[in-house]
């Protein structure tokens, strides 16, 4: 059941499937909803089923009038209704979407503002209710277009999953697709396959079918490559992890094994040869990197005094943005940088000849199976660095010998065919928790 920018109200009436469950408020549900605030209108109640012990769950909507704006929209008012929208000139209070569970207090789950959401002045938002969910699609923008996708458990209240898409709205090959599942902090990030040309390309992003339970492939269909991204855990940028810290359960992990990531070079190794790399954003501008590799020391003993490709290390590739540069029919150019990490942490340049270096710390550690682990601090000077895209990749070595290359994106021929942006974790305004992050240090469990 969808309802589009408007009222819950007026999509349910529209509806033959309304659940003849769907009540309105009780008399101290609707104090509690309104306040005292005089404008308040209730404009529709719907089932939303049962939740995990049995209560009935419902999902209320409210308008309010402009002389109840909250503080915290714009001074200058919302458009809630179908008649703001079209008219341009009124406004209201804002939106807000409220869960009833059972006899627990009313809760505020979504205060909605649809100021135009941006420049374009063409944003709307979907509530979407199934049993036991609730889907909250919002769209805007200008010249960039975006759209995002929440999926709401109601009952446990959690944040299960999140999509979103970014295009320019008159250049192809711009739209990037990401989606997120939220209780595992996965991430996979889509773009447009490169092309020789681009002059017929639709502009938007790709709308691929998503299964979290299947390892990404790098091209899921032929006009389409994927990635892993690389998650930012943290809500907002933290003091440094304490040195020492290993990451559990944070963050992307690639293992040389094929089981994860995407085997760019070489053969899979046997599972007892297998290495793992685990990596997370710990700001905007620097990496937390661990490798578990059984080859490492042995590799590096042989490699000694020889190039590093031939040592065991660690390749992070980035980009610049160069959108409106070069021939519009073949899309905008892309000029990649690779730099090579040893895990001596030692930085060496790669192609591209990046003029930027990050600084590199390293330090030992454990796994949470008591196995030897290297982690590395990769943190760069430059704000922009890490913004227009970020690949991981891992060489795994023996006797002086690159044996096989394991990567979050799509590489050929060490030259991208698409580095996905990091994802930013955020507390959601409705205060759902979203997963958790485990790692060891002075805190052992962040939960979002």
């Amino acid at each position: 059941m969808t309802f589009r920018r408007g009222l819950l109200a007026s999509a349910l009436l529209m509806t033959a499937t309304m659940s003849a469950h769907a009540a309105d408020l009780t008399p101290d549900e609707q104090k509690i909803i309104c306040e005292e605030r005089a404008t308040c209108q209730v404009v529709g109640v719907n089932d939303a089923g049962k939740g995990k012990g049995g209560e009935a769950l419902r999902v209320a909507e409210i308008v309010l009038g402009f002389a109840d704006l909250p503080n915290y929209f714009p001074e200058e008012g919302c458009r809630s209704t179908e008649a703001a929208l079209e008219a341009m000139d009124k406004v209201d209070g804002g939106r807000e979407i409220w869960l009833l569970a059972g006899t627990a207090r009313p809760l505020k789950l979504l205060p909605l503002c649809n100021d135009g959401y941006g420049s374009a002045m063409m944003g709307y938002d979907d509530i979407a209710i199934a049993d036991n969910r609730l889907v909250h699609t919002q769209s805007g923008g200008s010249a960039w277009r975006w759209n995002t996708s929440k999926t709401f458990q109601l009952s446990p209240l959690r944040l299960i999953a999140e999509d979103n898409c970014s295009y320019h709205n008159a250049v192809p090959s711009t739209g990037t697709f990401m989606t997120v599942d939220r209780r595992t902090l996965e991430a996979r990030a889509y773009a447009p396959a490169p092309r020789d040309d681009w002059t017929n390309a639709e502009i938007g992003c790709p709308t691929p079918a998503v299964d979290f339970a299947k390892p990404l492939q790098p091209q899921p269909a032929p006009d389409v490559v994927a990635a892993y991204a690389v998650p930012v855990p943290f809500d907002v940028d933290p003091s440094p992890l304490p040195q020492g810290t290993t990451l559990g359960t944070c963050g992307l992990s690639l293992t040389s094994d094929g089981n994860k990531g995407f085997m760019i070079f070489g053969k899979p190794a046997a599972s007892e040869d297998a290495a793992e790399l685990r990596v997370i954003g710990e700001t905007g501008t620097s990496l937390i990197i661990q490798v578990r590799d059984p080859l490492a020391a042995a590799a590096r003993q042989a490699a000694e005094g020889l190039s590093w490709i031939k040592a065991p290390h660690v390749e992070i590739w980035t980009t610049e943005s160069q959108l409106f540069e070069g021939d519009a029919s073949k899309g905008p150019e892309h000029k990649y940088f690779q730099i090579g990490i040893g895990l001596d942490g030692m930085v060496h340049v790669g192609a591209g000849k990046p003029t930027v270096l990050p600084k590199v710390t390293t330090w030992p550690g454990k796994d949470e199976q008591e196995r030897d682990v290297t982690v590395l601090r990769v943190t760069w000077p430059d704000d922009a660095a890490l913004v227009y895209g970020v690949g991981v990749v891992y060489s795994q070595a023996s006797e002086a010998k690159q044996l096989r290359l394991v990567s979050n994106a799509p590489i050929i021929k060490n030259k991208p065919l698409f580095l996905p942006g990091m994802w930013h974790n955020s507390q959601d305004e409705s205060g759902a928790p979203g997963g958790a992050c485990e790692f060891s240090g002075d805190t052992h469990q962040l939960d979002l």
